[in-house]
């Protein structure tokens, strides 16, 4: 018999064949050909197929073979897939039980682990059986396993015990009792009480999963010991990242620290580090849209004379162009992050889409949503709307100059005020950034550059490897003018020396820090600081200790050439640069160096958190071949204590408190505070009309809270010592609810204050701390006056369960850490009373600098203040000018009106030949110092703002980053904080230029007429009285929670997210007709509408085509309150009026219900809605009162903005209107246009001392602003060539309680400004190439946004308003193009 040899089979013509095994067997069988014995993990007829958990590979040189699946790693310990396979390039994994994902890179709910480390696999969570069964997919945390949601009072990283405050066996018996200790506290087995102690902090609770995989780590590392010091150091605990952004570090840590297993096409895929690199790829995607919206032609679509088709034309192409962009973006995502990748690139194509056809209401309100969702959404939201589509930026603003419609002009305000919240959560994303050599990125610059001109400092994390990469002279950072001229600072590595370089317009000032070369820092963060105080900047480099908590520290200091002091930034001009610079930029030679390579994270600038991923743009920036370095957040010794920093802009929300603990017999809440705001939230909860309520006030804690009560919410505040907290030290407060019917405050574990009441259970499942979005505070007056926190919050416990507050997905705009400057004081407030004194050492008599900020509208005051003896060394304001006075020896500046209300710096120096004065580094003079013996050095209080013993009068005003030259340390700002002497004076921001008029007149209120400074409204206290120098209340008395609607036909309140149909609302009108309420679907064609006709009310809604119609019998526009209730179930329609009137009808049909899902709107409605639902007579705004407007028995609180709505004002009225304090603004119409010739006239009666009357403005940067100020009224006008002003002071005043009128002339340059017959007039440059275009007018405000820098006062005007024309034409505002805010058109309240 033939027998063929290995590899070669005998066929039916006795013929042998080689066999097909693809290389993977030896022998197969005889006539088949059937391969026996497949090796390398193959299987099939002919080794052609691979084993379960392997996949086909056909890239090693043609050969068929079988490689592990990827699933997620290629190691056969790490191989986790059942079957996978590759198709159209895309690796597909069908995961074996508990895993999940892609490529099974992560455990399945209900196990724990982390596959992507080798050796690691998914383990089954173990929680004893005391895991809560709704939260099946939420057992134990997917990478420690500790379980996260114990019940039957367990608790453990096992729910292996009972909770603190309970006792028994958790394990077997499953008997966990609640302690019966008047402290709660006793021991965890028997029972037996214990005293209360500070909480036991067990590592397996607190410490960060990073620590856990650390020790697997290093056992699956050989590395020698040196190497794992480097390593520890450079481990992310992830404190200030949310879990995903946790978990994505690790896995680049992993990469770094054990070895690289994976190859750079892996690591893409693994899609480390996606969360960063989303935000960069996604930039090109949304830079097609620019062009895509420059195509549809906003501009065009804007006028309205354009032919509808041409709309639609336009319409359809840019919908084509934005599904291909959609489309693109699809390709984009990762598992992870495609989800919040594609609701917003959806959101962009709606807005561009709503754009285009002229409206932004919808589009809105689903950014808005979806901002609100996750802080990474609302990164993705800002980076992509207001600068990678800057076009579509200048388009709105087409928008709001040529189409003054409400629901278009105030949704762009909205979009406005969502990016600037979102450019605050995007500035603390505190994540490095790679930098290879090429790359560039460019930071948003400070968003008011005025902060910066005294004081800069600018602090950042460095990493540089010298082994990897050897040092060389590079560029680290620019902060100054586009083309390196003019004002600047920044950063470099130069001849192995970190290197800080400043310029104030005269001479480069370098300094080197030569101390610590760059070559001998350790391959991990390092922590650098550059400060400028005026003339004098320095230096800091702090290296954190490889084997202990030490730090090494290194300083150099320098200082600038002649008397420029401050750093004046061009806003027009100003770009921040870090890592290295596009070729378009051109950069000073100094600082003309090579790109950086190596990694740099952003911390703070002024104290501010600052972050790279708050950026313009990036150039060559790529994070998946250049991997973000990972920071251990705990190296450096500020930052060791975990803790959470507000900065008043943010906050923290805790949703479903109760997965963690339950409210009990005893609840409580433990948060530990530090700071030196006099003001802000500290706890907050809010459920429909019940509330709870922590806060700070003037500096003491204060609790209030109503869950119903009937007497209304209870307070607790007193102004006790113990509840002084606002002195820079950490304090513990507690607050317990003892058996639903008693608060007990403790602080620092002391019992302060307890208060009683009716016995309720807590109504909250929802917790804010250190803040609350605005839509909150705005929905009750008891919250409308809160402040977010500036400070810090050490930890937070609901039933002593600790919680992350920066893993909480409603966590918005706070940041880790807590940097000691954060509180130091640099700023005062002296109310002309008081002063600040220090004891330290100096010698102004013989060498001296001092610089510091002043702002003030009182002409006369003493600044600084030092004697010895007879003589005296002061620094004064006398009569608006100032003025140094040594030994009698005086120095005074030229101009005189340095008591405007605006910030001046100020700089005084002492040496042996001169006496020197600047200000604002224009105003300078000297004297020769006369010949005189050197004092003495003695010991001698200085003062700021003030003496003891002074003859002058004290200052009135701020005073701020002062510095003067001490013989016990180097030039820095002062800390007022360290002050021994603090007279009546404020430590916290300067105030408003309003209490600075309070100041003004604040000494000579004795000699006001009685009554002058009014009662508050029927809130006020007895015994308070309104901080205002007007004659009249900044409140006029008005019914409580109530809002007066009408004056224009769209006045109205607009609700969001109404989920029910039962709604309850009390009425005052003397209408015949006009719309009360009114909610639709988006196309009308489903609606619910009260309003009133022939002074009867009406309560209509539809069902289909068929329409339900109550009517009352009886009149209700008599001017008395009445309360109406109008619900509707299925197609049961019924009407309540008074209690006593009951209505019903029902449509023929099916019951079906229809639950509101879309805007609701109280007083009236939006231009053209309703129209097709309502008669045409009543579709308009109702005039009258609504207050307690109810659904399904709660309180409204989803209120998000205004339309002309004020409060419901009681007593008489009189013609005008009325510019409420809550703030608002009218548009005129577009027939009303301001050029450069006009005549103005109008006749004001003030509430407030200070606002702002009348603004305009054009897109080239020119405006034209009337404020009042301190019974000053004041225009600015800038031309174009630079601004100028006048101003006039009316005898009398303008707060006398009295009209006054105001007539402003202007022609071109000229600009004459008449108040109550006392005329002034200025003469500003001509600009010839000025033309005149027609410009929105806004009159009583403006957006915050529009307003000039710098401007004395920013708020809106309060008061009343009548009898305005232009060019002798009068004004109607009940014909405005909007009315924005608390604005009552047609009357005021009589004085």
């Amino acid at each position: 018999m033939k027998v063929c040899a290995k590899l070669y089979f005998l066929s039916n013509q006795k013929k042998c064949l080689p066999c097909n095994c693809k290389g993977h067997s030896e022998t197969c069988e005889d006539i088949t050909g059937v391969c026996t014995s497949c090796q390398d993990h193959t299987t099939g007829n002919f080794c052609e197929i691979c084993e379960d958990g392997y996949m086909p590979d056909v890239a090693n040189h043609g050969r068929h073979s079988c490689q592990p699946c990827a699933c997620p790693l290629s190691s056969p310990s790490n191989n986790f897939a059942e079957h996978c396979d590759r198709s159209s390039n895309i690796l597909r994994c069908n995961c074996q039980e508990g895993y999940a994902g892609h490529y099974c890179e992560r455990c399945a709910p209900g196990f724990y682990g982390n596959p992507m480390v080798i050796g690691d696999s998914c383990k089954s969570c173990d929680c004893n059986g005391n895991s809560d069964p709704n939260h099946i997919f939420n057992e134990c945390h997917n990478v420690t396993g500790f379980c996260q949601n114990c019940w039957g009072d367990t608790a453990g990283a096992n729910c292996e015990r009972c909770a603190p405050g309970f006792y028994g066996d958790a394990i077997s018996a499953k008997n966990c009792r609640e302690c019966d200790c008047a402290s709660s506290h006793c021991d965890m087995h028997t029972g037996e009480c214990l005293p209360e102690s500070t909480t036991v902090n067990l590592c397996n609770i607190s410490c960060d999963e990073c620590i856990w995989h650390l020790i697997g780590d290093l056992r699956a590392s050989n590395k020698t010991l040196d190497q794992v010091k480097v390593s520890v150091l450079n481990i992310s605990t992830g404190a200030a990242a949310n879990d995903r952004l946790k978990y994505y570090n690790y896995t680049a840590q992993h990469i770094d620290f054990v070895g690289c297993f994976f190859s750079p096409s892996n690591l893409k895929r693994s899609d480390a580090n996606g969360f960063v690199q989303k935000v960069l790829v996604t930039a090109n995607v949304y830079n097609n849209i620019v062009q895509y919206i420059e195509e549809a032609n906003i501009t065009g679509l804007t006028t309205m004379d354009l032919a509808s088709d041409g709309i639609n034309t336009q319409l359809g192409f840019l919908k084509t162009q934005s599904e291909n962009v959609f489309k693109e973006s699809v390709s984009l995502r990762s598992e992870h992050f495609g989800i919040t990748h594609f609701l917003v690139q959806h959101c962009l194509i709606i807005l561009t889409e709503e754009v285009a056809e002229g409206t932004l209401n919808r589009s809105f309100n689903y950014c808005c949503k979806l901002s609100s969702s996750s802080p990474s959404m609302v990164v993705f939201l800002v980076e992509n709307l207001s600068e990678l589509v800057p076009e579509l930026l200048d388009k709105l603003r087409v928008v709001e100059e040529k189409n003054q419609v409400n629901n278009v002009t105030t949704n762009i305000m909205r979009i406005r005020e969502l990016i600037a919240q979102a450019r605050s959560v995007a500035k603390k994303v505190q994540v490095s950034m790679k930098f290879n050599g090429q790359s560039s990125v460019q930071v948003q610059p400070h968003t008011n550059l005025e902060d910066l001109k005294t004081v800069t400092t600018i602090s950042l994390f460095i990493r540089v490897d010298p082994d990897k990469d050897p040092i060389e002279d590079r560029f680290i950072f620019y902060l100054g003018d586009r083309n390196g001229r003019k004002d600047y600072m920044g950063l470099a590595i130069k001849n192995d020396n970190l290197v800080y370089v400043y310029n104030l317009g005269e001479e480069d000032v370098e300094i080197p820090l030569g101390s610590k070369p760059v070559s001998q820092w350790p391959p991990v963060f390092n922590l650098i600081k550059v400060e400028r105080l005026g003339r004098h900047g320095k230096v800091f480099l702090t290296v954190p200790s490889q084997t202990s908590t030490d730090e090494q520290k290194f300083i150099q200091k320098g200082e600038a050439f002649g008397t420029d002091s401050l750093f004046d930034l061009d806003p027009e001009d100003t770009v921040f640069f870090v890592g290295g610079v596009p070729a378009d930029v051109r950069l000073p030679p100094a600082l003309s160096l090579a790109p950086f390579v190596g990694c740099i994270e952003l911390a703070s600038l002024n104290n501010d958190v600052i972050s790279m991923y708050n950026f313009k743009q990036t150039h060559k920036m790529d994070v998946v071949a250049s991997t973000p370095c990972p920071r251990y957040k705990l190296a450096f010794s500020q930052s060791r204590i975990a803790s959470y920093l507000f900065d008043g802009t943010g906050y923290a929300l805790i949703n479903n408190m109760e997965r963690r603990g339950k409210f009990g017999i005893v609840t409580r809440f433990d948060i530990a505070v530090r700071t030196v705001a006099n003001n802000g939230i500290l706890l907050l909860m809010v459920n429909g009309d019940n509330f709870f309520m922590l806060e700070l006030k003037n500096g003491f804690l204060r609790l209030m809270y109503d869950f119903g009560f009937s007497g209304g919410p209870i307070v607790m505040e007193s102004n006790s010592p113990k509840l002084q907290i606002n002195d820079a030290r950490y304090h513990e407060v507690s607050v317990i609810y003892h058996y639903s019917k008693k608060f007990i405050l403790l602080v620092d574990k002391s019992h302060v204050k307890s208060m009683e009441n009716e016995k309720k259970t807590l109504p909250f499942s929802d917790i804010y701390i250190g803040g609350a979005p605005s839509h909150i505070l705005l929905s009750r007056p008891d919250l409308s006056s809160l402040v977010g926190l500036k400070g810090c919050v050490k930890g937070f416990q609901f039933q002593k369960k600790d919680f992350n507050l920066l893993e909480e997905p409603g966590t918005i705009g706070i940041s880790s850490g807590c940097p000691e400057e954060y509180f130091m004081s640099r700023k005062a407030y002296f109310t002309g009373e008081g002063y600040l004194g220090s004891g330290a050492k100096i010698s102004p008599f013989d060498s001296f600098e001092g610089g510091l900020n002043f702002r003030t509208l009182q002409p006369t005051g003493l600044l600084f203040y030092h004697s010895e003896g007879s003589d005296e060394f002061t620094i004064t304001l006398e009569n608006g000018a100032v003025v140094l006075n040594s030994r009698g020896t005086r120095v005074k500046s030229q101009k005189k009106q340095y008591n405007d209300g605006i910030t001046h710096f100020l700089v005084a120096s002492v040496n042996n030949n001169k006496y020197e004065l600047v200000v604002d580094d224009k105003d300078k003079h000297e004297k020769k110092r006369p010949t005189a013996a050197p004092s003495a050095s003695t010991v001698r209080n200085f003062y700021f703002g003030g003496s003891p013993s002074s003859s002058i009068k004290n200052f009135t005003g701020c005073i701020s980053y002062a510095y003067i030259s001490r013989q016990d340390r180097d030039i820095e700002p002062e800390d007022f904080q360290k002050y021994t002497e603090n007279v009546q004076t404020s430590l916290q921001d300067c105030p408003s230029s309003d209490f600075l008029c309070l100041s003004k007149v604040g000494r000579d209120k004795s000699n006001l007429p009685k009554g002058l400074l009014g009662l508050n409204s029927d809130e006020q206290k007895p015994g308070e009285t309104e901080d205002t120098p007007c004659y009249l209340s900044p409140r006029p008395r008005a019914t409580r929670h109530a809002h007066h609607y009408g004056g224009t036909a769209n006045s109205r309140q607009e609700f969001t997210d109404i989920p029910g149909s039962h709604f309850s609302l009390s009425l005052k009108t003397q209408s015949s007709f006009g719309l009360i309420f009114y909610t639709s679907d988006e196309a009308e064609d489903n609606f619910m509408a009260l309003f009133l006709a022939h002074g009867k009310l009406v309560y209509t809604f539809n069902l289909g085509q068929q329409r339900v119609k109550i009517k009352s019998l009886e009149k209700y526009n008599d001017g008395a309150w009445h309360n109406v209730i109008f619900i509707r179930d299925g197609n049961l329609g019924r009407l309540v009026i008074d209690g006593l009137t009951v209505l019903e009808d029902r449509a023929q049909g099916s019951n079906v219900s229809w639950h509101v899902s879309s805007q609701l709107y109280l007083g009236g409605v939006p231009p053209g809605r309703a129209q097709r639902n309502i008669q045409r007579n009543s579709a308009y705004s109702f005039t009258g009162c609504v207050k307690n407007l109810q659904l399904n028995g709660q309180w409204m609180s989803s209120m998000f903005q205004t339309f002309g709505v004020t409060p419901c004002f009681e007593g008489l009225s009189e013609p005008g209107t009325y510019f409420s304090e809550e703030g608002g603004y009218v548009v005129l119409d577009d027939t009303f246009n301001l050029g450069l010739k006009f005549e103005l006239v109008v006749e004001v009666r003030p509430r407030v001392a200070s606002g702002v009357l009348l603004h305009v403005y054009t897109a080239a940067g020119e405006y034209l602003t009337i404020v009042v100020l301190c019974s000053q009224v004041i225009v600015l006008v800038n031309n174009g060539v630079r601004e100028f002003f006048t101003q006039v002071t009316p005898r009398l005043g303008l707060c006398d309680g009295s009209w006054h009128r105001i007539t402003l002339i202007r022609d071109a340059n000229v600009v004459q400004l008449d108040v109550d017959s006392e005329v002034n007039h200025v003469v500003g440059p001509l600009n010839p190439s000025t033309k005149s275009a027609r410009t929105p007018v806004f009159i009583g405000g403006a957006p915050e946004s529009l307003l000039p820098e710098g401007i004395a006062t920013r708020r809106d005007y309060t008061g009343c308003m009548r009898k305005l024309t232009v060019n002798e034409s009068q004004v109607s505002f009940s014909k405005a193009a909007l009315v924005s805010g608390a604005v009552s058109v047609g009357s005021c309240p009589a004085a």
